[in-house]
């Protein structure tokens, strides 16, 4: 789902002022726990066909297609050091005037950048958020013995389902409408499991099976048909959704997306909404449990 780092970003806006120890200690840890952006391109020898494969819905965020190795960019400055830029947002990465648009952007536990970074033999540091506050952070490299792989199992599991939460299954609920609904309701978890197929057909680990899903289907009225899909708790963590909701106008043939996702230890949950347009809106804390589908309810009918 959305990936909200203002903590991080505040963090950042103080360590401009005031580069101390304890801030860059509340940094990492914040860090260590963040999903970031990393702008991407694919290698010249790509096969055409995984290129276009990715190009089928621009601007849509889905999971990277089997055979595609995208390779992170690599900013350098006039004297000739390279640096790995990190973004805590997708509007960070517009803030660049004059530089070209990244063709790709990956969403990746910070971790795993740090696994990245240590493979690439002439990095100087990490750059955080370079087009604003521009915040290096040097790189600690391990020895080839002790070098990890790019995504551990748990990141790997991670950054699918958040970007099938997030981006593949709400796009194709907007974008196939009825058909895709009366599939949904009939075919329910099957429908879900079948959305990562893709990502992991090269791994076949897949961690979830049609009957982790939970469907509760409500005709409220003439206007409104309401899904309730609770997800798997097995490889849930935070910035994942607990539940997804689906509003169905079947008169209008227009869907809503919302999505109560998992915040940290000592936070509340929150939900989100991701709209036909791909655009994900925070619609504040969740609702308090027991209250989910009223909730759901008032704010599909209150336009």
């Amino acid at each position: 789902m959305a990936t909200d780092n203002s903590n991080i970003e505040k963090l950042l806006d103080e360590m401009k002022k005031n580069q101390s120890n304890e801030l860059a200690a509340q940094l990492t840890e914040a860090l260590g726990k963040a999903f970031v952006y990393v702008p991407a391109t694919m290698p010249k020898d790509t096969d055409p066909a995984i290129l276009k494969k990715m190009m089928e819905n621009p601007g849509v965020e889905s999971p990277i297609p089997d055979g595609a190795q995208p390779q992170p960019c690599v900013l350098q400055n006039d004297n000739g050091s390279k640096f790995f830029p990190v973004f805590t947002s997708e509007e960070e990465m517009e803030k660049g005037k004059g530089v070209p648009k990244f063709p790709i952007t990956l969403n990746l536990p910070f971790k795993a950048c740090l696994d990245i970074m240590s493979s690439i033999e002439d990095i100087t540091a990490a750059v955080i958020n370079p087009f604003n506050q521009n915040i290096v952070m040097n790189v600690s490299r391990n020895t080839p013995e002790e070098q990890k792989p790019q995504l551990t199992e748990a990141q790997f599991h991670a950054v699918i389902r958040q970007q099938m939460e997030s981006r593949v299954f709400p796009h194709k609920i907007h974008t196939e409408g009825e058909t895709y609904i009366e599939d949904l309701c009939k075919r329910q978890g099957e429908c879900i499991v079948e959305l990562f197929e893709e990502p992991y057909a090269e791994a076949e680990n897949c961690p979830y099976s049609a009957d982790d899903y939970d469907f509760m289907i409500l005709n409220i009225s003439d206007t409104l048909r309401l899904i309730r899909i609770t997800t798997p708790t097995d490889k849930q963590y935070p910035e994942m959704a607990i539940s997804i909701f689906i509003a169905w106008n079947p008169a209008e043939k227009k869907s809503r997306y919302f999505a109560i996702i998992k915040s940290r230890d000592g936070e509340p949950n929150k939900l989100y909404e991701v709209t036909d347009e791909q655009k994900v809106e925070s619609l504040g804390d969740a609702p308090d449990e027991g209250m989910e589908l009223q909730s759901i309810i008032d704010i599909a009918t209150a336009d």
